[in-house]
């Protein structure tokens, strides 16, 4: 594991959630600690050889914050505010959305990027809902070219700060992943549903995973997508499995386990960066709305988990893949001759 990805960590709402609800840019949320354990985390993990990537909340804001709230009416902010549109430009949207064609909206922007990169020393960042950076317009899942230029901007500036860091999005805009992976942006890939049937040992049009490869796609700069099986967004594949898969896979936590285990090989051993969400490699089967809270706590990995000799299996599996890759560089070249079959007709 080269890098760690943080969920937000800016002053957000309240003391449990995800941190999707941010307030205060410049601050980090007091729930995990102060100034010195943030950078002591940081140091750590640089000393490891790990970046650090912060998500970063840029589409909305909560009604805490001070530039939502001098501008106010009922329960919006109101139609003048310059910072904020009073409607959503897309039905993606929470809280307040920020106005990314006000130019003083992208310079603020910008100056939190260079704080974060300059106090706190992170290596980059993954933006969150980027498809939501639309100033007016409301063609949300259509090529934006005003959409692709704030982009650029914002990547522009990071790397006037650091030449280094890595930029993120969540975009899922595909007309525009052609733009966005030439300007060296790299763009989230879910791939959730396909590895979830791989797991539950369904077949279906939903099951074919070489989505997440972007290897010997000639319109596309290798190393765009970041591919994933799980992220906070999506259920657990191991609870789906034990909720809905075959019979000998909903019976059998030790069938589950294994079948996790072959999805790691599909997806670890395919060239190009790579997300695990935490404890996947355990088999991490709570479900997301567990307690019907989905942005709430979820019970923590207990040592058990590494103390059961099937889930300290599928932790080796994960590891002997990782290692792998670590000590055979040249097969995940960008230049490799790339091939599978993982389609639902591929037996």
């Amino acid at each position: 594991v080269n890098a760690i990805e943080l969920m937000p960590v800016q002053e957000f709402d309240g003391n449990n959630s995800w941190g999707y609800g941010t307030h205060a840019y410049f601050a980090m949320d007091k729930v995990y600690g102060n100034r010195a354990t943030y950078k002591k985390f940081i140091d750590e993990c640089h000393k490891r050889g790990m970046a650090v990537i912060l998500d970063v909340v840029y589409n909305h804001a909560t009604g805490a914050h001070p530039y939502a709230a001098m501008y106010w009416d009922g329960d919006k902010t109101a139609s003048h505010n310059p910072w904020f549109n009073r409607d959503a430009t897309h039905p993606y949207n929470v809280y307040h959305q920020w106005n990314h064609s006000n130019p003083m909206v992208r310079e603020y922007v910008k100056r939190n990027l260079e704080y974060l990169i300059e106090e706190y020393k992170v290596d980059g960042f993954r933006f969150d809902l980027s498809k939501g950076f639309m100033g007016t317009s409301t063609n949300v899942d259509g090529y934006n070219s005003e959409r692709v230029g704030y982009l650029k901007e914002y990547r522009d500036h990071i790397r006037k700060v650091d030449p280094n860091a890595v930029m993120i999005c969540e975009h899922f805009v595909s007309d525009e992943n052609y733009d966005l992976g030439h300007a060296d942006i790299k763009v989230w890939q879910n791939m959730n549903e396909a590895y979830r049937e791989s797991l539950m040992g369904w077949i279906s049009d939903k099951s074919n995973i070489d989505g997440v490869q972007d290897v010997n796609v000639s319109w596309l700069p290798f190393g765009t997508y970041v591919g994933y099986m799980e992220s906070h967004d999506e259920e657990r594949a191991m609870y789906s499995a034990q909720e809905y898969g075959t019979e000998s896979v909903k019976s059998d936590y030790k069938v589950r386990l294994k079948r996790a285990g072959l999805n790691a090989g599909f997806f670890l051993l395919v060239p190009g960066p790579k997300m695990i969400w935490q404890f996947g490699e355990l088999g991490y089967d709570y479900s997301i709305t567990y307690n019907n809270d989905r942005t709430g706590k979820k019970p923590y990995v207990t040592p058990s988990y590494y103390n059961d000799a099937n889930r300290k299996a599928l932790y080796d599996t994960y590891a002997m893949f990782l290692k792998f890759r670590r000590d055979n560089p040249r097969f995940f070249d960008d230049d490799v001759e790339f091939s599978w079959g993982v389609g639902a007709t591929n037996t």
